[in-house]
């Protein structure tokens, strides 16, 4: 009884995944109204606290958006519902578990601030977990550094951000993509992170360490600690031991791509939303969105454009911007109004099952929430190999080395085989996604915000993989992201969309250096960014000042 005073009232969680923190047969407004008659019994006036708790969240506060159900909401709106049940009752100390990874920089812009404003009005206190470190540096005070279950950094931002101390730390830096890092390229971590329940002797990043010595094996340094700071780095502590050097990310591009002169996939005129003969679908534009128009709800509206071979086009944009529904329709889970979608100059059937097996092979979906495409009554194994079966006829011996190898092609252990999409976190969710559809050897990879659940570490491995797939097999990516710095890594060409329309599609370079639209300059102003000083993730550092 007595911790069910404090969570909720004096100390708030924000989930990573808000569907397990909303119920799903509950209106929103219901839900966030029942924290405060639970926790503040004597508050009279709990529609208006309510209000402002959704006021503060950037989410809408008339009757009608109250009286929703979460399936009612996109994934970015279940999230800020989740963080205005967190607020609704102004505790003392939130803590944040992922809590801007579904949501478009403009929208998290305006979280932040949110948080900010908190932190400085009401002295609150956040714990706040995180991928994204661009967000970590610009809003933290403190940073904890973690790996393997352990502990191995902790320091002042300006002072971890400027000097990373463990060869983890720095390798993490490395891994971030920076929207103004021009053609300098992240680098991901070779091998796969350990597990905390399987881990080895010794400090837990040895196996990954370059910069390891003989006692990291074997023992687990005791935090090294000054007037600031803790680092747990035998390089550290040792007499007469070298300490890590920088290390420096190659400042290749990475490939280039294999642009032929015929397109390989084209998009003309195409339209596709939500029309007023779909009674089913009529409330799906409002939670989008979408304006209406003379020929319905649109979330896709007029448009073209076309992918050479082998090279990566990004689309980019709010949510709501109809970017997932545009990928759902080329390939062939949503039904377009108007417009034709050709491959190879072939014009393809509207629906999948209308589309001949090579076809469906040729373009594969990597959706955005794996939770939402991975069946939890099958294995990893089993869900990966059905493409391997269904498209290439490989069963048995075969299929599961094929399957092992995949598994590692995206950073996962081969063993993770024989576990439920249950045994998985998030990101390794994904990254089975992906596995899953790199398993057909498709010509089109469809990327659906692939990387939003992702550690930078991982995420710099499989945007390697994309640029060497391109490379050798001449895969082409149309890709999805609310993360313009990688964007900027990846792609060669970028599709600005607002409500259904293109605003802006330009070479990269000059959409990021020369952004013509006001949106795009909007949207790139609000890219959480490093400092000028920051420790450099890509070779700018003369070797001089690598002095330790």
């Amino acid at each position: 009884r007595e911790l069910r005073a404090w969570r909720g009232r004096r100390i708030s969680y924000v989930p990573q995944d808000p569907s397990t923190g909303l119920s799903p047969g509950m209106r929103v407004g219901e839900q966030v109204a029942e924290i405060v008659r639970l926790h503040l019994p004597e508050e009279r006036s709990v529609a208006d606290r309510v209000r402002r708790a959704f006021d503060r969240a950037q989410l809408p506060t008339g009757a009608d958006f109250l009286r929703r159900y979460p399936h009612q909401l996109s994934g970015g709106q279940q999230q800020r519902v989740a963080i205005a049940m967190t607020l609704v009752c102004d505790p003392d100390v939130v803590v944040m578990d992922e809590p801007t990874t579904g949501l478009d920089v403009t929208t998290q812009a305006r979280l932040l601030a949110t948080v900010e404003e908190l932190l400085s009005e009401r002295d609150l206190a956040v714990v706040y977990v995180s991928h994204d470190l661009g967000v970590v540096r610009n809003l933290a005070d403190r940073v904890a550094v973690m790996y393997g279950g352990r502990l191995l950094e902790e320091a002042p931002v300006e002072e971890l951000f400027a000097e990373p101390r463990h060869p983890y730390t720095r390798r993490l830096l490395e891994a971030v993509p920076r929207v103004d890092a021009g053609q300098a390229r992240s680098r991901g971590i070779p091998g796969a992170a350990v597990e905390p329940w399987n881990r080895p002797a010794g400090c837990p990043f040895a196996p990954r360490c370059d910069a390891r010595i003989d006692v990291c094996t074997v023992e687990m340094p005791p935090p090294e600690i000054d007037e600031s700071r803790v680092v747990r780095c035998w390089n550290w502590q040792l007499p007469g031991s070298t300490r890590p050097l920088p290390v420096l990310s190659d400042a290749s591009g990475g490939p280039a791509p294999r642009g032929d002169v015929e397109p390989v996939l084209e998009v003309v005129g195409l339209s596709a939303g939500y029309g007023p003969r779909d009674s089913r679908l009529r409330g799906a534009a409002q939670r989008i969105g979408v304006p209406a128009t003379s020929r319905g709800s649109l979330a896709v509206d007029d448009v073209s454009f076309s992918v050479g071979s082998g090279s990566c086009v990004a689309v980019v944009g709010e949510s709501g911007s109809g970017k997932t529904t545009l990928l759902r329709t080329i390939c062939g889970l949503h039904q377009p109004s108007a417009g034709e979608i050709r491959l190879h100059g072939d014009v393809l059937a509207a629906a999948t099952r209308q589309r001949p097996l090579a076809v469906r092979r040729a373009i594969q979906l990597v959706p955005q929430n794996p939770d939402s495409s991975l069946n939890p009554k099958h294995t990893v194994g089993t869900i990966i190999g059905r493409p391997l079966r269904l498209f290439h006829g490989v069963r048995g011996r075969r299929a599961g080395a094929d399957v092992a190898r995949l598994l590692e092609r995206v950073h996962l252990r081969p063993g993770m085989a024989s576990r439920y999409p249950r045994d998985l976190s998030g990101g390794e969710k994904q990254r089975v996604a992906i596995a899953r559809a790199l398993a057909a050897q498709p010509e089109i990879l469809l990327c659906d915000e692939i990387t939003a659940a992702l550690d930078v570490a991982v995420q710099a491995g499989i945007l390697d993989l994309i640029l060497e797939l391109r490379a050798t097999s001449g895969m082409t990516v149309l890709f999805v992201s609310h993360d313009l710095a990688v964007v900027r890594e990846i792609s060669e060409h970028v599709i600005v969309m607002r409500h259904g329309r293109i605003r802006e599609a330009a070479p990269a370079e000059a959409v990021f250096e020369r952004p013509s639209d006001d949106y795009t300059r909007e949207l790139l102003s609000a890219v959480p960014r490093f400092r000028e000083h920051d420790y450099p993730t890509h070779p700018r550092l003369p070797l001089e000042h690598a002095e330790h």
